[in-house]
């Protein structure tokens, strides 16, 4: 079987599963979306991550945790961005690693070499609201499937923004799987793999 012959047949298996519908007949839903504020989620390698089975229950953001990230140091990355992205950028530093809610955003952290980062986050998370997400309304977000096959995104297997070779990558859930998305508002943001 030549390469042509198999890159066919992956596309294939890909749009089936993306185009797949269940055994109600239904296509599949999107259901979860990366939150794209703030800088991008790392993609790994991760020295810790959390279970998956924790991401039903995550855990309370500590009250007041702001006050608790330390001040950026001359020449860091903090100082090259605004004081809430780089409070943003600590959440997991001091958090820790585990599945977590700041608002209605259900923050994913992971344990790397060197600290903790964020390692996917889901705007929206109807494991965060008050009350289940009107899925009907995540499709106003602004959000549509891309139709390119993204291998990236089936590798994290987590809703997020990342940074991959430099162009943010969304992935979303839609049911069926991570898939990646894109923001009908922005198309090839350029970004930095600094977090890597």
């Amino acid at each position: 079987m030549s390469c042509r012959t198999c890159l066919v047949l992956v596309a294939l298996a890909l749009t089936a599963l993306t185009s797949a519908e269940d055994a109600t007949g239904h296509s599949p839903e999107l259901t979860e979306l990366p939150d794209e504020r703030g800088l991008p989620d790392t993609p790994g390698p991760y020295k810790e991550a959390p279970s998956d089975a924790d991401a039903e229950k995550p855990a309370h953001a500590m009250p007041a945790w702001r006050s608790k990230v330390p001040n950026a140091t001359q020449g860091s990355l903090g100082s090259l961005v605004s004081l809430k992205a780089w409070q943003d950028y600590q959440f997991c530093n001091v958090h820790k690693t585990g599945f977590f809610c700041d608002g209605t955003t259900r923050i994913r952290c992971c344990k790397l070499e060197d600290g903790y980062a964020k390692c996917g986050s889901t705007a929206n998370s109807g494991t965060c609201a008050a009350e289940k997400p009107d899925l009907s309304k995540l499709k106003s977000l602004g959000f549509y499937k891309t139709r390119q096959a993204s291998s990236f995104c089936q590798r994290q297997l987590h809703v997020g923004t990342y940074c991959y070779k430099h162009r943010y990558v969304y992935c979303c859930n839609y049911g069926a799987g991570v898939v990646e998305c894109q923001p009908q508002h922005q198309s090839g943001r350029w970004c930095m793999d600094v977090f890597l």
